[in-house]
């Protein structure tokens, strides 16, 4: 038997693990010198507003090139992405580096979308078109303002090898592109929408390939670089990336609409890249090359990660969408260049290469730029050892359909009592980038936590670190594996362990176990454990939180002592300063200052008592949770109420500052009553902020 449960162990711990290496090695060599002005601009041409052409801002988005009549085209927009009217500077030449100046062509577009011709070209042969994906931001002035602008993807071509182009019309957006109501979104974020894009032409298998980036931008707050992540969209040769045409890949297969459709995660590891594809014959496969997608652009903020080096991922069949980890190709941490463009070894091809390739490395104003050549060999080279799970917000995110993005599940921090430590040695570890801005750490080998539940599936939130040990896992007492919390730097974000699968209707038993071992390069063995999460059904007020009445079962409104109201979405308002000025709040919520407020975690009451009501979906046990606190004033005392069916009082309390109140019970439910949680007006006075979450869900 001992036998029997060693073999699966190891089993399971090669499940687990990532492969270790990949079938080739490499030789790099690099050059700053005699690169072309498209990705070296001059020092002067940077800050010359006078100069013939204007690529300062120009290479913030990588350089596009095509062969045309077996010459290489090099065309970019030539400084003025947010015109109207938008210049398009034209090369041609025998190879990317050496080529001629062409007179500039145009496109006209209407305002306030950009144009970036960054993603590369298409040139039919028969017809004699160029076909150029076109990188779209729009609505950076969105109100309230977001982490970020939106974006999309469009398509314009040209038949005089783009001296004049015509938009022909949008081809990959995101799902609420149309109602253009970026808050329709459930929760704290939203989808950016597909752009940053590379654009791959795979002659072989009959396929026009875009990978974008997209990302999860907060509604509220500062964009964090960690929730940015990969999709695919792709058309056929035949459809000639009309819109309308486009794919994206979500689930495995490729039958969500380009224009409105879901996508899923195409993780490459645990993060993006944002970069260029390519297919070696040497190696025969397909290449992903680029810089991390999570990587810190300090234009934005500090959060994401820190290592700018240049990676590669693999592929063989782009169909099923399965890149290997990544194996790090250039090492330069410090790399503060994100621009990528890819030639074969002579500089021509943008698709095809043997065993050279040339990466040409560059980004705004941070001279001086790259070129990095390749030189692929037979071998095997270490991967970079990245966790095996990406970056996911802290609460689902209900519209997207990707599998771990959109799962339904309720999360339990490492502070509920419904986590039972092996002992007091598990100290709690603050940190505001932490769910609950907190996690219980321990390094001491054998000590554990563990955690039941019922449902099919469970996730692990173990924070990665320099530091960090390895842990065995087990669910309900058999062994799942080894997991590796080291990291070279922290990443809050990830998932440590998941496992899907399990008996929905049983209840089961997850266990952490420190190991008495840790990666070589780590610096202890320290296991930090954040949370659990496992499916259920569950609803929590600020993950269901948008811009309409009713969505994900909840409304918002304002209530007397006999009848609620439903309350307006409150896009903004204006509050007086001194001098007579005012100055205009976007606060995301619902109501008016005066009346109450219902935001996504808070309720303010006025003149009226400030509700959430929930709409029971279905009959059931339902268990209600949540913490009630007042934010900042240490006088006030606020009374909060939760009834069914606006009459049936289920908890009555008095909250004051400092002072919690945490509600924790069951109750029965019937399809279509009305649970609303309510914060009671104060003789009419304006309340304070009464931060309040609730949460529920409905027990097996």
């Amino acid at each position: 038997m001992r036998l029997l449960w060693s073999l699966l162990f190891c089993w399971a711990s090669t499940v687990l693990a990532q492969q270790a290496s990949l079938p080739f090695s490499f030789k790099v060599s690099e050059r700053t010198e005699n690169l072309p002005t498209y990705v070296s601009p001059p020092l002067p041409n940077l800050y010359n507003t006078n100069a013939t052409l204007k690529v300062g801002w120009g290479i913030d988005s990588p350089t596009g090139h095509v062969i045309i009549d077996h010459e290489a085209w090099v065309i970019f927009n030539s400084g003025n992405q947010y015109g109207t009217q938008v210049k398009v500077a034209r090369f041609r030449g025998a190879d990317f580096e050496h080529t001629t100046r062409q007179p500039d062509g145009s496109i006209d577009v209407e305002k306030d979308v950009s144009t970036h011709f960054c993603g590369g070209l298409w040139y039919d042969t028969i017809t004699g078109k160029l076909y150029a994906p076109i990188h779209c931001e729009y609505k950076h002035d969105m109100n309230p303002p977001g982490g970020w602008c939106r974006k999309k993807v469009r398509l314009a071509t040209s038949t005089d090898k783009g001296l004049t182009w015509k938009l022909q019309g949008d081809i990959l957006t995101d799902q609420f592109s149309e109602g253009d109501d970026w808050l329709k979104y459930s929760g704290s974020f939203f989808e950016a929408g597909p752009g940053d894009f590379d654009f791959f032409a795979d002659s072989a298998g009959g396929y026009f390939y875009i990978f974008s980036c997209n990302s999860y931008a907060p509604k509220n707050g500062s964009m964090n670089n960690y929730l940015w992540f990969n999709e695919v969209a792709r058309c056929a040769f035949k459809d000639r990336m009309a819109p309308g045409m486009w794919f994206k890949f979500c689930n495995g297969t490729w039958t969500e609409p380009g224009l409105g459709g879901h996508a899923s995660k195409v993780s490459m590891d645990s993060y993006g890249i944002y970069g260029r594809l390519m297919y070696s014959t040497f190696l025969k496969k397909y290449l992903r090359i680029g810089v991390c997608l999570g990587v810190v652009d300090k234009r934005f903020t500090d959060l994401g990660f820190r290592d700018g080096s240049i990676y590669i991922s693999t592929c063989d069949d782009l169909v099923k969408q399965e890149w290997s980890p990544r194996v790090k190709l250039f090492d330069a941490p410090e790399n503060d260049k994100f621009g990528i463009t890819l030639t074969d070894g002579n500089a021509v091809d943008p698709f095809i290469c043997g065993n050279t390739l040339r990466i040409y490395n560059y980004w705004l104003y941070n001279l001086p730029s790259r070129a990095i050549d390749v030189a692929f060999a037979d071998g095997r080279t270490v991967t970079a050892g990245f966790p095996r799970y990406g970056s996911y917000a802290y609460e689902p995110l209900r519209e997207s359909r990707d599998s771990i993005v959109g799962r339904r599940t309720k999360i339990v921090s490492c502070s509920s009592p419904e986590n039972i430590y092996s002992d007091s040695t598990w100290v709690i570890q603050n940190d505001p980038t932490f769910y609950s801005k907190q996690a219980r750490k321990c390094d001491i080998p054998g000590n554990s936590v563990r955690f039941s539940f019922t449902g099919a599936d469970i996730y692990w939130r173990g924070v990665a670190d320099r530091d960090g040990g390895k842990a065995d896992v087990y669910i309900d007492g058999k062994p799942e594996g080894v997991v590796d919390c080291y990291y070279k730097e922290p990443l809050p974000f990830q998932f440590a362990f998941i496992k899907t699968g399990l008996d929905p209707e049983k209840t089961h038993t997850i266990r952490i176990v420190i190991r008495n071992e840790k990666n070589p390069q780590s610096l202890g063995t320290t296991i930090r454990h954040m949370a659990f999460e496992y499916t259920a059904e569950s609803y929590s007020a600020s993950a269901g939180f948008s811009g309409v009445m009713g969505k994900n079962n909840w409304l918002y409104q304002q209530g007397d002592d006999k009848k609620f109201g439903n309350l307006d979405f409150l896009y903004t308002y204006k509050e007086d300063m001194r001098a007579g000025n005012e100055r205009a709040l976007t606060p995301n919520c619902w109501g008016k200052k005066e009346l109450c407020l219902v935001g996504n975690n808070y309720q303010i009451c006025g003149t009226r008592d400030a509700v959430r009501t929930f709409i029971v979906p279905h009959a059931g046990k339902i268990r209600i949770e949540g913490m009630i606190e007042i934010e900042k004033s240490e006088t006030a005392a606020l009374q909060i109420v939760i009834v069914k069916n606006a009459g049936d009082m289920l908890l009555s309390n008095v909250v004051k500052f400092a002072k919690p109140v945490t509600v924790d019970f069951v109750t029965s439910v019937q399809k279509d009553e009305s649970i609303s949680f309510i914060v009671k007006r104060n003789e009419g006075k304006n309340g304070e902020k009464v931060i309040w979450d609730p949460t529920i869900t409905f027990l097996n």
